[in-house]
């Protein structure tokens, strides 16, 4: 239906996202209209996308965020992490069921030494700028698949101590740009998919292609 019309915003005014709904081709507009955040998640962190499949049913992405609990010897820290959350609407938007993770960042380590001290790196993944789109499904073209794709920050820093306190050298993010789909309306998710080079860049310096 080309005068059904789906828009997703940011608004502060509300603990979620907002989309509005028009089926007279933006003449009026019904809402504001809540996808519920997953249940699992502190709440949403903006990106809305939106976008309709040939049954028309209705999806929407976004940021999620929640925070991940680490260990540097006996220190206790924590750090932000993000998802990326489809919703799904069979009124055309006006009632969302709640979201679905597609993807999600973690913290990772690789350390060695004195367990109270150790050393090696630490990472901190973030999901940002996703995009979605709904296609015919190549393996069966009378069904849709969901296509999401996102850029996977990762910012790796060096463990390094004085006495007791844990220190951490600038840092060396990588970026990749991956895609994950889901076939069966949103429900369950593939894994991630790199779908560009992964680019390295220093503190202060240029992006370049990371070593293979």
């Amino acid at each position: 239906d080309p005068q059904h019309l789906l828009v997703g915003v940011i608004d502060y005014g509300f603990p979620s996202l907002t989309t509005y709904s028009s089926i007279d081709g933006g003449a009026t507009w019904q809402g504001p209209f809540q996808p519920p955040y997953p249940h699992e998640e502190l709440g949403t962190a903006g990106d809305p996308v939106v976008a309709f499949g040939r049954d028309s049913t209705a999806y929407t992405s976004f940021i999620s965020i929640n925070v991940r609990e680490y260990t540097l010897g006996t220190l206790v820290a924590e750090a932000l992490v993000s998802s990326i959350a489809v919703s799904s609407s069979k009124n055309g938007g006006t009632a969302w069921q709640e979201a679905v993770i597609t993807s999600r960042s973690n913290v990772t380590s690789k350390l060695t030494g004195d367990p109270q001290h150790p050393l090696g790196t630490i990472t901190f993944e973030f999901l940002d700028k996703p995009w979605m789109d709904v296609g015919p499904n190549p393996k069966d073209l009378a069904k849709d698949s969901i296509y999401v794709t996102y850029t996977k920050f990762a910012e790796e820093w060096r463990i390094f101590w004085l006495e007791d306190l844990a220190f951490l050298s600038n840092p060396v993010t990588f970026t990749t740009i991956e895609m994950v789909r889901s076939e069966d309306g949103g429900t369950t998710w593939s894994a991630p998919l790199a779908v560009s080079p992964t680019m390295r860049r220093t503190f202060g310096g240029q992006a370049e292609p990371a070593e293979a």
